[in-house]
């Protein structure tokens, strides 16, 4: 919720309608697009990475494995970016999002 009240007081103060509030960031990171990671197997998945993790291209982030716990999918970086979602809940069907990747403008 803090982040929400911040944005807006931050966008007043952009707009000068309040003389104060949040500084501005001075390196903003912007994502150009999002690159999605899709489970190719039904099973249990484990996170290697946390939301905010910088990852490069080919990066695991997590891995699927079936029920009796052998690795049946490794879920790599489809570009250099930002996790800016992965899964918390371990169980997985095939076609479900295991994590979105933001891809930054500069990263091209």
């Amino acid at each position: 919720m803090n982040a929400l009240a911040n944005g807006c007081i931050g966008v007043m103060r952009y707009l000068r309608m309040v003389e104060s509030g949040p500084k501005p960031i001075e390196s903003p990171v912007w994502i150009e697009r999002v690159a999605t990671i899709a489970s190719e197997a039904n099973g249990i998945f484990y996170p290697l990475v946390k939301r905010g993790t910088y990852v490069q291209k080919g990066q695991r982030v997590g891995y699927v494995t079936d029920y009796l716990g052998s690795t049946i999918f490794e879920a790599r970086s489809p570009d250099n970016g930002v996790v800016l979602f992965i899964r918390a809940v371990p169980s997985m069907t095939q076609g479900e999002t295991i994590a979105n990747i933001g891809v930054p403008l500069s990263s091209k």
